[in-house]
């Protein structure tokens, strides 16, 4: 029973004990599944596809079918009478009707073809009641505008380029995901050093207060000396208390961020290296124009500028549409007449539209479209400049930032080695108790500015990226909507 009883409090013991281990990869790849903001971005990403869809749907054949529940008229109505007298009746009238269309646009042609069938009831109650029937077996439509723009061909071309943006946009959202974790991981990492070295503080401000308390009592110290040790202990022990309540403030932010939801306790492996790669500005460059979807945006307002200016020409000049049908209908009082003998149904319009004069209109509407092309190209060349820029100076920055790591990397050590060194030299009594504090207040300097340094450089890095949309490292474009699907 004894041995039971111990072998439930180890398996409780360890339970409680369980904590799962997160590097910086394993938080980006769990937040970019399981966060709000994955969520958010997958929603509207899935919002816009479902946009494109209902765009390119419109392509295909469609059938609709159209009718008018029976609706009623009550009013007196002028009937023309056999020998071309007119007289005003008053009638009653129940109307029903039904059609059925298939159709079908033709994007090369900028037109329109369609293909009907329907029927219509009409019941007339005044003197002699009567009932009229008519039927449309077929009829097929078809439009064709003349010396207009392709309103088809230019939604088309743009709606690829709005495709296009929002893969990238989806892209980009899922690197923001990484660059927020990486602040808040780095955030939290800090906070546990400094909570770990305050910590270590207090247990050497405590030994070495101790000390000086024995060195004052047989003289061999000031009592400033005393009580310098003594308010650095009382500092060290502020420290903690605040260490240890920023260390809970980051964890729970990263739990946050990466959409933890979890009971289990969790840590974090800090990256013990970093990518040696050495990026040319140029090459970033290029694969930021190639990718990034502000680009793409530059991209598409020129083309709606040229649509634009395409229209306005379009609406200056001569137009014409071509309207031709033909098709089969009968009308009788019986229903089971208006399928017989039936008769062509024809009808061919050309119309014309030309504007004469406008109190210049056309010309000013003409004019403005042009303007405002000309703004657009200009803007968006400034734009692309400072973009180019950005990524040239951002790729230049994360280069110099990786030495800095090396650097930092090797000032903490030297630190973190004349600390110990500074220790030992006040305990055994060669050095003085500033010359200590000294090389305490280095040790954590140091330390820090390896934490910052390492943050810098991932948040730089995973800008690069995002920016690019290119993986450096692995040398591949990213596209998080393939891997999706």
């Amino acid at each position: 029973m004894q041995k039971f009883l111990i072998l439930i409090i180890i398996f409780f013991s360890g339970f409680k004990a369980y904590s799962i281990e997160f590097t910086l990869d394993d938080c980006i790849r769990y937040a970019q599944r399981n966060s709000i903001d994955a969520q958010k971005a997958m929603n509207s990403f899935l919002a816009r596809t479902n946009r494109s869809q209902a765009f390119y749907a419109d392509f295909y054949p469609q059938l609709l079918l159209n009718a008018s529940l029976p609706g009623v008229s009550r009013e007196i109505n002028q009937i023309t009478q056999p020998d071309g007298t007119t007289l005003f009746r008053e009638q009653s009238q129940l109307f029903t009707s039904g059609a059925l269309t298939l159709s079908q646009k033709i994007p090369f042609l900028n037109s329109e073809l369609s293909i009907a069938s329907g029927i219509t009831k009409l019941d007339v109650y005044q003197t002699n009641d009567y009932t009229l029937w008519r039927s449309t077996p077929f009829q097929v439509t078809y439009r064709q505008p003349l010396f207009k723009y392709n309103s088809m061909t230019w939604d088309r071309k743009i709606r690829e380029l709005i495709d296009s943006k929002s893969d990238d946009e989806f892209n980009q959202e899922m690197e923001d995901i990484a660059i927020n974790v990486t602040r808040k991981f780095f955030e939290l990492y800090l906070s546990e050093m400094n909570l770990k070295n305050s910590e270590q503080n207090v247990a050497v401000n405590d030994t070495l207060f101790r000390l000086s308390e024995g060195r004052f009592s047989v003289g061999k110290i000031a009592e400033n000396d005393l009580l310098q040790s003594e308010l650095a202990l009382l500092n060290a022990n502020n420290s903690f208390s605040s260490a240890e309540l920023e260390y809970r403030r980051t964890l729970d932010e990263l739990k946050i961020t990466i959409g933890y939801t979890g009971s289990d306790k969790i840590s974090i492996i800090p990256p013990k290296d970093i990518p040696q790669i050495d990026i040319s500005p140029d090459e970033a460059v290029r694969y930021a124009v190639m990718n990034n979807p502000r680009i793409t945006d530059l991209e598409i307002r020129k083309q709606e500028a040229d649509l634009a200016l395409q229209r306005a020409e379009s609406n200056n000049r001569i137009n014409a549409d071509i309207f031709a049908s033909f098709g089969l209908n009968q009308a009788a009082g019986q229903f089971d007449l208006i399928y017989r003998d039936l008769l062509d149904r024809q009808r061919f319009d050309v119309t014309i539209q030309l504007p004469l004069f406008t109190w210049g209109k056309g010309s000013g509407t003409l004019e403005a479209a042009l303007q405002d092309k000309n703004r657009i190209i200009s803007d968006s060349e400034l734009q692309r400049m400072n973009f180019e820029m950005e990524v040239r100076y951002l790729t230049e920055r994360l280069n110099q930032l990786r030495r800095q790591v090396e650097i930092s990397t090797k000032a903490d050590t030297i630190a973190a080695r004349r600390f110990d060194v500074a220790k030992n030299r006040y305990i055994i009594g060669k050095i003085d108790l500033n010359s200590f504090f000294i090389a305490q207040s280095e040790k954590d300097i140091a330390f820090r500015a390896l934490v910052q340094n390492l943050q810098s450089f991932w948040l730089a890095f995973y800008n690069v990226r995002k920016l690019t949309l290119y993986d450096f490292a692995m040398q591949k474009r990213i596209n998080y909507v393939l891997e999706r699907k």
